[in-house]
């Protein structure tokens, strides 16, 4: 421990004696989630047993020594463990997660501390800039509502003209409802496994996509309407039941595609190529449009098997998010221009949260457009 004490400047050990003295053990956890390590690995890492952890995040304020390293370790100002600031707290159970089971424990913690920080920065930024009133109208008046008629209600609700919705993560924001691009510490493979997960749970709802999902647009279109039917259907979550995962598929498919509009221009038997050009229109995959031929045209499910074969082996170019403005999230982002140009800007914002500049320009989805220095030896 001696050595690693050598580490820390005079500055640097005055100030972990200030942090020690007002240290909240809640960050501790949030921390070490995002790090998606346990308590264990991270007690070795700063000298010190799994249970010391455990009890510094039940409350037991550890020496100022131990407070530096724990930052460097989670890679964290070491302001971050002081108390003084909001932290919208939100438990696993409180989110819809996508892909459940194939999503590990602690890697949907990870992503619920994510959630967390988009609070956190929605939060701070709220107190500058008014956002768009949330508009999400949950179904609990009629619980009898069927996911189809949730969809079509919410489209009458919005005052959606008919045929497709060109923009619909822009829509969602100008609903109230926060999305935002996950953006975690680790191996892309881990951000994959997660994939999309909404809540309810904060003051206002928020949608959380996946680079892997922006892949594609139309599959970040359909995760996006899949999620909005969790937030209107199931207020009560029951994690990992797959007939809400059915139900929030139900609502996306008539959301996007409503069965009065779509049915008319579906050919009468499965053909991959015209299908292609509904798609294109609807801005939805041709899955979901042979996913509908079964629902709406009978179609046998050797035909749809047999098409979704061909569609998995053949070399599909789909554009990416990227080249559709209306779909990549910019609330936080626009949010975050408009309080500039007032004087606050991202860096008066890491220094409120008491974050690294760098993370709160992910959380917002800033891209760093500097070009990027390259040494030749």
């Amino acid at each position: 421990m001696t050595k690693q004490l050598t580490l820390f400047s005079t500055e640097e050990l005055l100030s972990t004696q200030a942090v020690r003295d007002s240290f909240d053990p809640a960050r501790l956890t949030q921390a070490r989630r995002l790090a998606g390590i346990t308590k264990q690995t991270l007690g070795d890492a700063v000298g010190v047993s799994g249970a010391a952890i455990g009890q510094y995040e039940a409350g037991v304020t550890p020496r100022p020594e131990i407070v530096g390293l724990l930052a460097r370790e989670l890679g964290q100002p070491v302001a971050f463990f002081a108390m003084g600031r909001p932290i919208g707290k939100l438990d696993v159970s409180q989110a819809h997660f996508r892909s459940l089971r194939s999503t590990r424990a602690s890697e949907r913690l990870k992503a619920t501390s994510f959630v967390e920080q988009v609070w956190e920065v929605t939060f701070a930024l709220e107190k500058r800039v008014a956002f768009p009133d949330v508009n999400v109208p949950f179904n609990e008046a009629d619980s009898s509502m069927s996911p189809v008629e949730a969809a079509r209600a919410l489209r009458s609700y919005w005052e959606l003209p008919e045929g497709p919705i060109p923009n619909l993560v822009e829509l969602m924001e100008l609903n109230g409802i926060v999305v935002s691009v996950l953006t975690l510490r680790g191996d892309q493979d881990e951000t994959a496994r997660v994939d999309a997960f909404s809540t309810a749970a904060l003051n206002r709802p928020i949608v959380v996509v996946t680079p892997e999902r922006a892949r594609s647009v139309y599959r970040h279109r359909f995760t996006c309407a899949h999620e909005l039917g969790h937030l209107v259907l199931h207020r009560e979550l029951a994690v990992g039941d797959p007939r809400q995962e059915r139900e929030a598929d139900a609502f996306a498919a008539e959301f996007l595609m409503p069965r009065s509009e779509i049915e008319p221009v579906l050919p009468a038997t499965i053909n991959l190529p015209r299908l292609g050009q509904i798609g294109q229109t609807w801005g939805v995959s041709p899955e979901a449009l042979v996913f509908r031929m079964q629902e709406l045209k009978g179609a046998s499910d050797v035909s749809v098997r047999r098409a979704y074969q061909k569609l998995r082996s053949g070399n599909r170019q789909e554009a990416s998010v990227a080249d559709y403005p209306g779909e990549v999230p910019m609330l936080l982002t626009e949010a975050m221009k408009v309080a500039d140009k007032f004087g606050f800007s991202v860096a008066d914002l890491a220094n409120e949260l008491r974050w690294a500049p760098e993370r709160v320009r992910q959380v917002l989805g800033l891209v760093d457009e500097r070009p990027k220095l390259t040494l030749v030896r």
